[in-house]
């Protein structure tokens, strides 16, 4: 399976913040369950470079944590077959984290995920650090509780994953400099 795919708007967020710009990097990830082009469950289409969003954004969550990780093959994270661990010192090697908890996103067919950035807001009153619904627009999407979207830094079509029941859902994003 394919790694994530960074996108254009991902590299702006780069050079925004290499440029100093007063706006956060990657705090958010969002998860969806695709658009008509996936057809085949175990074999996913391939993400565009030129997405701003994903084909159908179900539910989005601020990440817990942001800690610099280190080769390990001892460590407990594994990505994408490479073993990690958590240290203090800096490192060119940073892991984003998200959980998304048992009761959240439930019913959801996971086929697609991305790591967004740059100020992402959700709509006025919403208290919680998880959205659902996508993108909010008053005409084709009242209900959704994501107001300003921020940018799409990766994104990556996955092998279908349908969360029915309870089940905790855990995506780290290994970004290596």
């Amino acid at each position: 399976m394919s790694l994530g795919l960074i996108t254009r708007s991902g590299r702006v967020l780069t050079a925004r913040l290499l440029k100093g710009d007063s706006i956060d990097g990657i705090t958010h990830c969002a998860i969806g369950d695709g658009d008509e082009t996936f057809t085949d469950p175990l074999n996913p289409p391939d993400a565009n470079v030129d997405q701003t969003a994903l084909k159908h954004e179900c539910a989005r969550k601020r990440c817990y944590k942001i800690s610099f990780l280190r080769e390990d093959p001892e460590g407990v994270l594994e990505v994408n077959g490479v073993g990690y661990s958590e240290t203090g010192l800096g490192t060119q090697i940073i892991g984003v984290f998200f959980r998304f908890e048992e009761a959240e996103a439930n019913g959801v067919t996971i086929r697609e995920y991305g790591f967004f950035g740059g100020n992402v807001e959700y709509i006025d009153g919403l208290q919680s650090d998880y959205a659902e619904g996508g993108v909010y627009d008053a005409a084709t999407n009242p209900s959704g509780q994501v107001k300003t979207p921020g940018y799409l830094y990766e994104v990556k079509n996955i092998p279908d994953f349908n969360k029915t029941s309870d089940t905790r859902v855990e995506l780290v994003g290994v970004i290596k400099i």
